[in-house]
């Protein structure tokens, strides 16, 4: 394509999620004169338009679900890389590149990367099958990368120092920090009075049942407003929840969205994550200025700009702990965006170093 190093980056799952969101940053930042990203995902998703509207040259692969059918899905990836004259396949699979590398592998594709974007433990959904699949993750890979160091330990073990860690990084340039910037958002959004809110998937990792019952308990003390951001399959399931806490008039379910706005907007972010690999969208709230309030499951490195407040969520107590904290006013964070900049967040400097590692590693494969 144009004498373009072309790289495969599978996915899965683009509908919704931060691994996406991530990409789609990458891509529109990275230098696209060296560079074509072309993507494996479960279908089509507004993913593709988004992608192709960043890269009208860009190819976008639909394979089956690795998690459902395996088989199916590897030799579907298997044929893409034998039609496709790929330097590189980049998982992001976590776990799942166990299944996902080795077609790539077979297929003759010279750099395999396993990128672990997420952690899980004994708490986590399908904690025995990635428990299984853990040590053939990395397998096929012949480089390492990772998200945070801890990603990076939780899916590497022993191998973790060999991971490359490259943050989510985002266009900091969005998430203004300034008062004006969060009066113009509250008004635009039509809020008055206080903010809490969430961002993300509605599924089982991020615990949004405790956070409703831990928001009744700050109900007790202060008025306030939750928004949920984002969508999932606990949706009806979580507005039922909030009718028979009696809370379903202080809670808003807001449709997949710019985030940004609602960032601005808040009072306090909130992430009760079961277990994160990083958790960006507290980065992206820290980047507008919102104090946080996060799991102790979610990584310290989260915690870019002193903002951030570690809570246990699985109890009662522990609902309460986060009522009470929902409702002090804590203060916003003052450069935040220039303290997210120098923890590796900015998309310009990150992008570029993406694409410095994609060349070093082919140079040492003797593809460049």
């Amino acid at each position: 394509m144009n004498d373009r190093i072309r790289i495969l980056q599978i996915i899965g799952n683009a509908r919704l999620g931060g691994v996406a969101s991530c990409l789609l940053n990458y891509l529109a930042a990275a230098d696209r004169s060296e560079f074509c990203f072309d993507f494996a995902t479960y279908g089509e998703s507004p993913f593709d338009g988004a992608a192709r509207k960043i890269e009208p040259e860009t190819r976008i692969h639909a394979i089956p679900r690795l998690d459902r059918h395996p088989v199916a899905a590897m030799r579907a990836i298997k044929k893409i890389c034998l039609e496709n004259d790929y330097a590189a396949v980049h998982s992001h699979m976590t776990t799942l590149s166990a299944l996902a590398l080795p077609p790539a592998a077979s297929a003759g594709v010279p750099l395999r990367i396993c990128h672990a974007h997420s952690a899980f433990d004994k708490n986590s959904d399908h904690y025995t099958v990635k428990k299984l699949l853990r040590p053939f993750a990395a397998a096929k890979a012949n480089k390492l990368m990772a998200c945070s160091r801890h990603a990076a330990e939780n899916l590497f073990g022993k191998r973790a120092d060999e991971a490359y860690i490259l943050p989510d990084a985002i266009d900091l340039s969005r998430f203004d920090c300034t008062d004006e910037g969060r009066d113009a958002a509250r008004q635009a959004l039509g809020i008055n009075g206080r903010l809490i809110l969430f961002v993300g998937r509605f599924a089982y990792q991020k615990n949004l049942p405790f956070l409703l019952k831990a928001f009744r308990e700050g109900l007790k003390t202060k008025d306030m407003t939750l928004a949920l951001v984002g969508d999932g399959a606990e949706k009806e399931a979580l507005k039922t929840l909030a009718v028979s806490l009696g809370i379903e008039n202080r809670v808003r379910f807001v449709p997949p969205c710019d985030p940004a706005p609602w960032y601005k907007a808040a009072d306090v972010f909130c992430l009760p994550s079961r277990y994160e690999g990083l958790g960006m969208v507290a980065i992206e709230a820290q980047a507008a200025g919102t104090p946080c309030i996060l799991s102790d499951k979610v990584p310290e490195e989260a915690d870019v700009s002193g903002g951030c407040t570690f809570l246990p969520a699985e109890t009662e107590r522990d609902a309460a702990l986060w009522g009470a904290e929902m409702a002090k006013d804590a203060p916003r964070i003052r450069d935040a965006r220039q303290k997210a900049a120098d923890a590796g967040y900015d998309i310009g400097r990150e992008a570029h170093n993406l694409t410095d590692f994609y060349r070093t590693a082919l140079k040492e494969l003797h593809i460049l």
